[in-house]
């Protein structure tokens, strides 16, 4: 709209005037043609005489829930039970003869026997549909005339509790410091592989963290899970050129080894004590070499050719003053150091850049993890206590934050309204409540939408 001054007359109108649930619908449409298919040709662990709905009815249920951020099951059964949204989904999965939306008790016994590799297997046919569109080439990082895609790895937790849940469960111990009494928590822990993608953020990758049993001598572990991760990225995107993204867990030998076979590049937060001689060798050549790059109150530094376990690598620091302004006197805060270990070679040209892009890294815990735990989608809320369902729903919510964002902040007309993730979400319910008439489905069909991401 211009320059042209946003008022709440305004706000109004543009809200009066649109289809939430429509214009979601075409996003979906337009950017995963064959999500619909694909969710209704997920293997059926069911025996067929027992079967009422469809895999597609079944799984959309849940889905536009998550879509609209409605916390519970039992919300998404309560929210969706009226004739409006019963004539809607029909449309939508295209079964004029359904007479209900699947219950949430139904769609938890389905979800208990999915094996979870089915949604992740359509998670990434997502992801690469998203590549081969090539609507997001703008965000890949550059460095020495070739380009990468974006990849932070971070582990999260998903669900705790004070008894043992399952024998797939996590363990930790605590004892109380005054009665030396000792307690245990159980947990479950997921390993994510997120594409950062300017301000969009979506998982690439997911690997669960849990025990086999509840016998195990070694607990399964983050940097385990990221073995396995590696495999997986590799296999299903084998030319994709990737640059990792991690915290100081990820500056080892190992994960240096994976990346240097997978011909990944990466740029890694390090910190003197992940590899103590390494870090002392870097200061001892940064002191003497004393080459700096002083910007406003920011100084870089960088040297190269440094080795570990064969793998030839770089290291570049930020030592930055942060300051306070206390009774109109500048008076200096702190000083902040961030320092990245890197397989790319660093310069006086890319230095900024390398350390830039390696704070990226912070995009998977506030966009990623942050906003699926505080912002609607409640992945800490537990939908099910059978611990295959609660994976399902993990990745379900995987799947809608994927289409969310697009919607959110691809929409033009949502980058004038400005509404948070909540309000949006209720807009799409009550559009959802309401008649889709045949205009509104032609529209979802031919997928005419202006979507921009700049």
């Amino acid at each position: 709209m211009n320059k042209t001054k946003i008022t709440r007359e305004i706000k109004r109108k543009l809200n009066n005037e649109r289809t939430p649930i429509v214009d979601l619908l075409k996003v979906k449409k337009h950017f995963f043609k064959n999500l619909n298919k694909d969710l209704n040709n997920v293997s059926d662990p069911r025996h067929a005489s027992y079967t009422i709905y469809s895999p597609l009815e079944l799984l959309m249920t849940p889905l536009l829930g998550d879509l609209m951020t409605i916390k519970t099951v039992t919300g998404v059964t309560e929210s969706f039970n009226c004739n409006e949204c019963i004539e809607n989904f029909r449309k939508i999965v295209k079964n004029p003869k359904l007479s209900e939306i699947p219950h949430h008790d139904t769609i938890n016994d389905f979800l208990k026997e999915l094996n979870p590799e089915e949604l992740i297997k359509i998670k990434t046919g997502m992801i690469k549909d998203l590549l081969r569109k090539r609507s997001f080439e703008q965000y890949r990082f550059e460095n020495n005339r070739k380009k990468y895609w974006l990849v932070a790895v971070d582990a999260t937790g998903t669900h705790s509790f004070n008894k043992r849940h399952c024998e797939h469960c996590l363990t930790r111990k605590h004892v109380d410091k005054e009665t030396g009494k000792e307690t245990f928590s159980y947990y479950h822990n997921v390993l994510e592989a997120k594409l950062i993608l300017g301000e969009f953020v979506f998982s690439i990758g997911t690997e669960f963290i849990e025990n086999e049993d509840e016998f195990v001598s070694k607990q399964d572990c983050e940097r385990n899970a990221f073995k396995r991760l590696a495999k997986r990225l590799k296999k299903e995107f084998p030319r994709l050129p990737i640059c990792i993204l991690a915290d100081s867990l990820y500056a080892n030998g190992p994960v240096m080894d994976i990346c240097k076979v997978n011909r990944w590049e990466y740029i890694i937060r390090f910190k003197s004590g992940s590899i103590k001689t390494l870090g002392k060798e870097f200061e001892a050549i940064r002191d003497i070499d004393k080459t700096v790059i002083i910007e406003k109150n920011k100084n870089y530094t960088y040297v190269n050719n440094l080795y570990h376990n064969l793998c030839k690598l770089s290291i570049g620091e930020l030592v930055e003053e942060k300051t306070k302004i206390i009774d109109n006197k500048k008076t200096i805060k702190k000083i902040v150091t961030f320092r990245y270990i890197s397989s790319l070679e660093i310069s006086n040209k890319n230095i900024k850049e390398i350390i830039k892009t390696g704070r990226k890294r912070w995009k998977i815990e506030n966009e990623g993890f942050n906003t699926q735990k505080n912002h609607g989608y409640e992945i800490h809320h537990l939908k099910s206590t059978n611990v295959n369902a609660m994976k399902n729903h993990y990745l379900l919510i995987q799947i809608a934050h994927i289409i969310r964002q697009i919607y959110d902040k691809g929409i033009k007309v949502l980058k004038i309204l400005k509404l948070s993730i909540k309000k949006e979400s209720k807009h799409l319910l009550a559009s959802f409540r309401g008649q889709l008439t045949d205009k509104d489905l032609q529209k979802i069909e031919t997928c005419k939408i202006q979507v921009r991401f700049l």
